[in-house]
């Protein structure tokens, strides 16, 4: 096991029915870091976030091989609980999924089926948690108020914030800012750069100047194979495999 690594992937081989969608991957995700998952449509990158948390559970006829360790424990073991991984390790997707509930009831309806809270406290994680997305000054006035009426940008922070209020270790998020405009992209950038102190985040970019820009390691996979994973720096100036190179300035993809 890695040092401070909070995800081990161990070998891990993934099937679609007969499709092998992942080969061999071995890594370590490090606690307080963002890892950017990089590589061309269909490379496998998503297939493996969503392994991280047992997305792939969901969809019949998968097989996995190999083991995933979330603090040493093996997340594919029979005895344990997907919804309790769930928690543990939250998700945001690419576009922006709010419930068709009020601001306050997008937050408050996880904890509340999970724990049993008091109304205070209730209140005061709404809050928390929003004020982590960086989006309680914009909504504070219209808690009540369906979230559909937030701009995509503001969704997206919302479904942050949703998964925040769960009190992950870790966040997964499947290329959060590809349906969002400049502006709104920034923010989501500028948040991951502040979640990092207290969360592990693990994202899918299809952008490389995000990759560059946001991560503190990258990882490139291509055809369902771990190409080459190092420290972002590393990967973007000098990558130690020719392939990397190519995908990175753009001479296929």
């Amino acid at each position: 096991m890695g040092v401070n690594a909070i995800i081990n992937v161990n070998d891990v081989n993934f099937y679609y029915g007969n499709f092998k969608a992942l080969t061999d991957i071995k890594m370590d995700f490090k606690k307080n870091l963002v890892t950017a998952l990089i590589g061309p449509s269909g490379c496998g990158k998503s297939t493996l976030l969503r392994l991280l948390n047992r997305m792939n559970d969901l969809i019949d006829g998968t097989k996995v091989e190999g083991e995933i360790l979330f603090a040493g424990q093996n997340i594919y073991a029979p005895d344990v609980d997907p919804v309790e991984i769930r928690k543990k390790i939250g998700m945001v997707f690419q576009k922006p999924n709010p419930f068709p509930k009020t601001i306050y009831n997008n937050i408050s309806y996880g904890p509340k089926l999970m724990w049993n809270l008091s109304k205070s406290d209730i209140d005061d994680l709404v809050e928390q948690s929003l004020k982590q997305a960086v989006l309680w000054d914009e909504v504070k006035d219209i808690l009540n108020k369906s979230a559909m009426n937030l701009s995509g940008g503001q969704q997206q922070r919302l479904c942050i914030a949703r998964a925040l209020a769960m009190k992950p270790d870790v966040l997964l998020m499947d290329e959060p800012t590809s349906a969002l405009d400049p502006i709104s992209t920034a923010k989501i950038e500028e948040l991951i750069d502040d979640l990092k102190k207290n969360y592990t985040i693990i994202i899918v970019t299809h952008n490389m100047q995000q990759a560059a820009r946001i991560s503190d390691e990258t990882a490139f996979f291509y055809i369902g194979k771990l190409i080459e994973y190092n420290k972002t720096g590393k990967i973007f100036t000098k990558p130690d495999v020719q392939h990397t190179e190519d995908y990175i300035t753009g001479r296929f993809g």
